[in-house]
């Protein structure tokens, strides 16, 4: 199992809105993995306010691994242009970078907006296309709560058309769980349990 911190930056998705981080995707991660995994969303960010914490919030604890989950208030506000978003990941990643840890991209999951929507699709797009050219890692959290019918956040996952349930976060910590125990991040019943 690989060694060093592990932390997770992200905004609400990431904190546990509307519960707390108790019932987040993370926690859900932390108990699959059998290891804990430092919780740093923050409700309402966007991703520059995110660039603007990352070296105190994140940096500071010498991960070895962050998850970062951006980008959907930005989507959701409409005054940031994607350009913006784009020029902040990339910060992130080289932050990341710099400290010699794993950068680790979740794919933001669907909303109950068709204006963010597209925004979101115009980004994960994107991250599919930097990930292999970069050496970043990705976490799929956009299938796990997909309505295929709708192409939007499934009805039964989410409890205001942004925010998962707790079934939702469910979804989204196996995922990642699966992940990062690829990664080397997590015990040998980790990688044997994904569901």
């Amino acid at each position: 199992m690989a060694e060093g911190v592990i932390v997770a930056l992200g905004d609400s998705l990431t904190f546990g809105f509307p519960y707390s981080p108790g019932s987040s995707w993370v926690a859900e991660a932390e108990a699959l993995l059998g290891r804990p995994i430092v919780n740093r969303g923050v409700n309402g960010e966007a991703s520059f306010d995110m660039v603007a914490r990352v070296k105190e919030d994140v940096l500071s604890l010498q991960p070895a691994c962050v998850v970062i989950l951006a980008g959907s208030n930005d989507a959701l506000r409409g005054g940031v242009r994607w350009a913006e978003t784009e020029t902040s990941l990339l910060a992130l990643a080289a932050a990341v970078e710099e400290v010699g840890a794993q950068v680790v991209f979740g794919l933001p999951p669907a909303l109950d907006d068709p204006a963010a929507e597209e925004r979101l699709k115009r980004q994960r797009a994107w991250l599919k296309e930097e990930a292999p050219r970069r050496g970043w890692t990705l976490i799929d959290f956009f299938t796990p709560l997909l309505d295929p019918a709708t192409g939007r956040i499934h009805s039964q996952l989410t409890v205001d058309g942004v925010h998962p349930t707790r079934e939702g976060y469910r979804r989204m910590g196996q995922a990642a769980a699966e992940v990062l125990a690829g990664l080397g991040f997590g015990s040998s019943e980790a990688q044997k349990g994904k569901a």
